[in-house]
């Protein structure tokens, strides 16, 4: 059997023009994690301030939320591998130049989710709200103001 030379072109075309996607897929591996780990977070601080502002009437539902960030604090504190500084990403480059600043602002994620969590056990809605901003501030806002991009 032979093939013509055109099929043959056609070939290798296709397999060099796909041979890099596996290598580039597994480059933005960590990206996409990281963004799905962040827009995770976000919808948890989305729901508890709309439970928070009496939007909704799910206060039974601000532990799982808690609960949901300080486990999603812990994988936060994975989702920065060193060489994931590239590409489609609001993350500045000071998240790996400032490793100790960074693991700091990190670091106060974690405690700030797991007192929220803790807080959350009570059932008292002032003592979460009061925590929930305190999370936003010391944690979420620290993180952002020194650490990502502003949305262009």
């Amino acid at each position: 059997m032979t093939i013509s030379p055109f099929k043959t072109g056609v070939l290798i075309f296709v397999l060099l023009a796909f041979s890099g996607l596996p290598v580039l897929a597994q480059e933005e591996g960590p990206i996409k994690h990281r963004q799905s780990v962040m827009k995770a977070v976000g919808g948890h601080m989305g729901a508890m301030a709309a439970i928070l502002k009496g939007q909704v009437p799910f206060k039974g539902d601000l532990k799982a939320h808690a609960n949901a960030m300080a486990a999603l604090a812990k994988i936060a504190a994975r989702a920065f591998p060193e060489g994931s500084d590239f590409g489609e990403t609001r993350a500045k480059a000071d998240i790996w130049s400032k490793p100790k600043e960074f693991a700091t602002v990190v670091q106060a994620f974690i405690t700030e989710s797991a007192k929220l969590a803790k807080v959350a056990e009570g059932g008292d809605m002032a003592a979460f709200g009061a925590q929930f901003k305190a999370m936003g501030e010391n944690a979420c806002g620290a993180c952002h103001k020194a650490f990502r991009e502003k949305q262009k």
